[in-house]
């Protein structure tokens, strides 16, 4: 379609760019190195040709464990290349074993990290995408979060469900933590440590349907195992305990455990990653919070099949 090619004439642009962009910075660090490489090597050729002794390099002065090494013999010593500006372990170095590695500029590191790493701005610079499960719908949800920080993708990746909290004991060696079992649908259970024991009584946990996050990694907290997360807002309160309102998520009437959660406007993604990573919770994680006593992921209503999922708590109130 026009707009197809019209977005991808615009992705050649920015590519362009940001290649050019590379080009200058990888530029100026090759001419920073190039310069400290030769004023090293001019200052030690031109001490050797006055007469001055210079100090004798035992160990190399980028190498982060020589100090955790025991000197070596008095005969073994570090001589810089002067074609390369390598450091040579003399006497079993006469030369720089890969001259092609040490050319007084970064382009042979650059050819290694060329197919992993890419440029800060590059991944703002891209369209955003959706996943299969997480298609958009009469346009809906979008896939771009402000400052391109998380998208609809991120969100398709975190399992979250509708569990019900079965029981809840107070952490044997913390006055600030609960660890509750979660019933999580078809049969699996899941065992969480969750700090919500100065906020929530027990009565308004056990028994009570809330929504967790279920494929984290497994983690301890004071020492227990802890599988999942259990959905809060946490609002600012002269009414609350120092001052905080915690109220977890309340799925809708007709909700049951296992239900998974949805963003308005789309299908429950089909399938999930086992193990949630760290980067792609923080970033989904920040941009959850309550809209219209809804909770949201980027203004878009968190569901079940029964309806939307609910929370007490002011606009603007963070989820965690």
């Amino acid at each position: 379609s026009g707009y197809g090619g019209g977005r991808r004439r615009s992705e050649g642009g920015v590519e362009r760019g940001v290649e050019s962009e590379r080009d200058m910075t990888a530029g100026n660090l090759d001419d920073a190195i190039k310069k400290i490489d030769g004023l090293l090597i001019d200052m030690e050729k031109e001490a050797e040709k006055s007469g001055v002794e210079t100090p004798v390099i035992r160990f190399d002065p980028d190498d982060p464990w020589a100090s955790e090494r025991s000197l070596p013999p008095a005969y073994v010593v570090k001589k810089r290349c002067p074609k390369t500006g390598y450091l040579m372990t003399k006497p079993f170095e006469s030369q720089c074993p890969m001259p092609e590695a040490f050319v007084k500029d970064n382009a042979y590191l650059r050819g290694m990290l060329k197919p992993v790493v890419k440029p800060a701005n590059a991944a703002a610079a891209q369209a955003p995408s959706t996943s299969s499960g997480q298609q958009e719908s009469g346009g809906k949800a979008k896939a771009a979060s402000a400052g391109g920080a998380a998208t609809v993708e991120d969100f398709g990746k975190v399992l979250f469900k509708v569990a019900m909290v079965t029981s809840v004991e107070c952490h044997p060696d913390s006055e600030k933590l609960y660890i509750c079992q979660l019933d999580i649908g078809n049969g699996e259970t899941k065992q969480v440590v969750a700090g919500l024991q100065k906020y929530v009584k027990v009565e308004d946990l056990q028994g009570k349907l809330v929504v967790c996050v279920a494929n984290l990694k497994k983690a301890k907290l004071a020492g227990t195992p802890s599988e999942a997360m259990i959905l809060a807002a946490e609002s600012k309160s002269a009414d609350g305990v120092d001052g905080i309102v915690v109220r977890t998520l309340v799925p809708p009437a007709g909700a049951a455990p296992g239900d998974i959660v949805f963003l308005e406007g789309t299908q429950p993604a089909e399938k999930f990653t086992k193990r949630l990573s760290s980067t792609i919770w923080g970033n989904v994680g920040k941009a959850l919070s309550v809209k219209g006593g809804v909770a949201c992921f980027m203004a878009h209503a968190f569901c079940v099949q029964a309806g939307k999922i609910t929370v007490e708590a002011p606009d603007g109130t963070t989820i965690k």
